[in-house]
This record gives C-alpha cells, sequence and structure tokens, in this order.
C-alpha cells in the first residue's frame, strides 16, 4: 500500500516535470520525444528543480503581496519622556516631578503592528512613548500610564504599562552667595578683596530638597593669577552642613556670579625722611635718636609704576617749639606717591609719624688760671707754692655750663698741720651752689701742687 502511494506521489511529481518539460525546448530528446525527469542527466534534473523551486517563491511571494497580512515587532529600551507642556502646566500649579527625570522615566519595550511590506521599515525613531502629568493636581505619589505612538503601523502593546511618579510643591529660596579663594598668587603678586555683582541668588526647586539649602559660594582660583579678574565663576549650593548639593535638583538658578578682583604685583618701599632745625638751638640741644613708627611701605601698582618707585619721600621734619629734652612725634607729610597705587597691610598713611629723641648736648668748659686760695696757713711759717694758679676743666650739660660764672668756683690747697718740709697736696675745690651745679664734672687739671713750709727769713 505504501509503495503505490509512493508510486502514486512519485508519477503526479513526474507528470508535474513532465508538464514543464514538454513546454521546454531541451525538454524533448534528439527526436522529439518526452523523456520522464528521472532519466534526464543530474544536471538537467538540478536546474529543473531551480527553477521550480523560483517559481515557487514568486508565486509566494505574489500572493504575500497581493494579500500583504500584518506583522508584529517588538522595540526595545524606548525611551519615555513627559507629555510636552505637561511639565510647563505642572510648574505653572507650582508642583513639580520629585527626582531625577532620567531615572525616573526608565526605558519601555513596545510592539508595533503593521502590514507586512512596512514592518520592516519601523526603527526606534518612528516610536515615541510619552507620560503626561495633566491630571496631577496636589504633591503626592501619582501611578500614570505610558502612551506610544508610531509614525508607521500600529503600537499593540507597551511593557511596562505604567511607571511610578512622585510630585512635590515646588518652592524658591532666596540665599546668600559668599566666596573663598582655592590656591596661591604666584609670589610678589596682591589681589583686594572680590565683588561680587550679586550678593544672593534665588534656587527653585523640591520643598523636600530645598529645606536643607543654606548658601551659595563661587571658589575663585589664584592659582597662576597675575592679572586682574573680571569674570564669570560658577557657584557651588551648600546645605546646613555645608556638603555641595547637587544642581541637577533645582529648577531654575543663577548657575554663576561676576566676580571682579584686582590683581598687581607689590614691593616693599622704603620711606626716606628729613629733619631740618627749625629753631632748636643747635648749642643746647641735639638729636639722639630718629626713628620712624612705619619704615617701609607695601606698594601694589603696576609693573611699569613700580620699575620706576625706589622710595617715598617726606616734606622735611622742622624741629619747632623745642625747649625741653624729650621725646617728640611728628606726623609725615609723604610725597612721591603714585597715583592708582594701593598701600597694602591697612596702613593709614595719616598715622605715619617720625619719632625724635632730643636730648641737652655735653659740653665742657675751661677755665683758665683760676686762682689758688690757701687755707689752714699758721702763724710763724714760710710757705712757698710751684704755682699760684691753675686751669680747671668744666664738663656737663650745655645750658648749666653757659650759666656758669668763674666766681661759682673756687680751687683751694689746704696747708693745715703740714710741718717744715716738702709737701705734694692734692688740690681741691668748691661751688657756690653744689645743688645747682649738681651733675657738673669739674677736673684740675693739675691736681696738685708742691708746697714748701719753712721757717720765716731773718732780716739782716
Amino acid at each position: 500500500m505504501e509503495k503505490q502511494q509512493e508510486r502514486k506521489s512519485t508519477s503526479g511529481i513526474s507528470d508535474f516535470f513532465n508538464r514543464i518539460r514538454g513546454f521546454l525546448p531541451w525538454s524533448r530528446d534528439s527526436f522529439g520525444e518526452r523523456k520522464p525527469w528521472y532519466k534526464l542527466p543530474l544536471a538537467r534534473r538540478i536546474a529543473y528543480f531551480v527553477v521550480s523551486l523560483l517559481l515557487a517563491v514568486l508565486l509566494w511571494g505574489f500572493v504575500l503581496m497581493s494579500q500583504n497580512p500584518d506583522r508584529e515587532k517588538t522595540f526595545y529600551n524606548i525611551k519615555p519622556y513627559f507629555e510636552t507642556g505637561s511639565e510647563s502646566d505642572l510648574i505653572a500649579r507650582r508642583l513639580t516631578v520629585y527626582g531625577d527625570p532620567s531615572e525616573i522615566l526608565k526605558n519601555v519595550n513596545v510592539t508595533v503592528s503593521a502590514p507586512l511590506t512596512e514592518v520592516s521599515k519601523i526603527t526606534a525613531d518612528n516610536i515615541t512613548a510619552t507620560v503626561s502629568l495633566n491630571d496631577v493636581s496636589k504633591a503626592g505619589t501619582y501611578t500614570l500610564k505610558i502612551r506610544a505612538t508610531c509614525s508607521v503601523g500600529t503600537v499593540t502593546s507597551i511593557d511596562p504599562e505604567t511607571i511610578e511618579v512622585e510630585i512635590d510643591d515646588l518652592v524658591s529660596h532666596a540665599i546668600p552667595i559668599s566666596y573663598d579663594f582655592t590656591g596661591e598668587l604666584p609670589e610678589g603678586y596682591w589681589h583686594d578683596t572680590p565683588r561680587l555683582l550679586d550678593t544672593t541668588t534665588t534656587v527653585e526647586g523640591a520643598k523636600t530638597d530645598l529645606i536643607n539649602i543654606s548658601n551659595a559660594v563661587c571658589h575663585i582660583s589664584l592659582d597662576g593669577l597675575t592679572e586682574s579678574l573680571n569674570s564669570s565663576i560658577p557657584l557651588s549650593v551648600l546645605d546646613s552642613n555645608g556638603n555641595e548639593v547637587d544642581q541637577s535638583v533645582f529648577k531654575s538658578i543663577i548657575p554663576s556670579v561676576m566676580v571682579t578682583m584686582t590683581v598687581l604685583p607689590h614691593k616693599q618701599v622704603p620711606v626716606i625722611y628729613e629733619v631740618a632745625a627749625g629753631d632748636i638751638s643747635e648749642d643746647i640741644f641735639e638729636i639722639e635718636e630718629a626713628s620712624l613708627n612705619i619704615e617701609y611701605l607695601d606698594i601694589a601698582a603696576d609693573e611699569e609704576v613700580l620699575r620706576e618707585l625706589t622710595r617715598i619721600t617726606s616734606d622735611p621734619i622742622r624741629l619747632t617749639g623745642i625747649t625741653e629734652p624729650g621725646s617728640y612725634t611728628f606726623p609725615l607729610t609723604l610725597i612721591g606717591l603714585p597715583e592708582d597705587c594701593y598701600v597694602l597691610g591697612g596702613v593709614n598713611l595719616s598715622s605715619i609719624q617720625l619719632r625724635v629723641v632730643i636730648i641737652e648736648k655735653e659740653i665742657e668748659l675751661v677755665l683758665e688760671d683760676v686762682p689758688i686760695r690757701i687755707v689752714g696757713e699758721e702763724e710763724g711759717l714760710y710757705y712757698t707754692y710751684e704755682f699760684t694758679t691753675v686751669n680747671v676743666r668744666i664738663s656737663g650739660p650745655a645750658r648749666m655750663i653757659q650759666g656758669f660764672l668763674s666766681s661759682d668756683l673756687t680751687v683751694i690747697v689746704n696747708v693745715e698741720g703740714k710741718l717744715l718740709g716738702e709737701h705734694d697736696i692734692l688740690l681741691e675745690y668748691t661751688l657756690s651752689d653744689f645743688e645747682l651745679f649738681a651733675e657738673l664734672e669739674i677736673e684740675i687739671l693739675v691736681p696738685t701742687v708742691h708746697v714748701t713750709v719753712a721757717e720765716p727769713p731773718i732780716d739782716r
């Protein structure tokens, strides 16, 4: 039975190919007679098979093209977005999506149905997945439906179909802006206090994110800075613990602040002064010491100005109205200070003073041929002296010396108790007023005198 069926099947196929072969010129033998297909050479049988297969494919394609049935195709990792305008409407209601939308809107898989002739043309770019926020009216957690459309074909399914979105109140806070420095200026450079165009900035975002916001800081880098600064510097927003807050949580913020700051080279320049005598008596007084409370000024200016600046001078100081020794201070009036320069170190130019210590001069006076007064002579003895006058050196304060008279000093030689013979006696002196002349130093230049004590000569 099976063999009969096989023969029938073979016979049917044979008839089919014989029919085809009957229409082909090369399917006949040399006498024009048809041969069974299985008796044909192998190469010819293969050719017949290929032609038959090609015809079958063409026939099947024709049927499909004429019917054009729908086919489905799934696209993976399609990125959904919030529906255009729905976020703006949400903000208008003073609400906002809490969290990072890129993390909330996770990728979905979208299946699309389209006619067979179109399905191969569809790409992920033809698909749009959106989430509408139009039905959200207050803060809370919502499960929202994901909608997808395709410009070619029809969306049949979305996986997953919903997402969970947390909605928070939208609030604004005005926070102060401060600054700090990073790094250091190159050696020999100075900067002044930065000036910020804005002192506050307003941040807007979810209430949960803004509850701990404290202030904003612009970090000014000093490394390698040799020119004045005039630029916009990004802001870092800090929480109450001093930690930087990711700016992606803000819906609006001034991302930077305009900062201006002067940067100049600087160097120390000596202050030079001159003291004029004025009405001080140079015979009586002299300057023991003169010193400035500020000997150098730290000057910041343009490089060309500093190159020429070697010293700062002042008007001469005149010593007027000084009648007694003492310490006196005189303010300096500086000259030669360049314009557009900065005096560093918090120095107030009006506080620069010269301290002058005035003392009375020490002078000396030599009294010549001061008579020697003899005391202690005894009757009956004869005294002869090597000399009867002496020179005396007096030194001390000038005013005291100038007021000293020769009559204020008496040089004496005391011969009391001196016996007959040769004696070297130390000279002494007395003053008219010891208290008045207590500061004087008195020196008898020949301190001793040779005295001879003898019997008086006999008259003849």
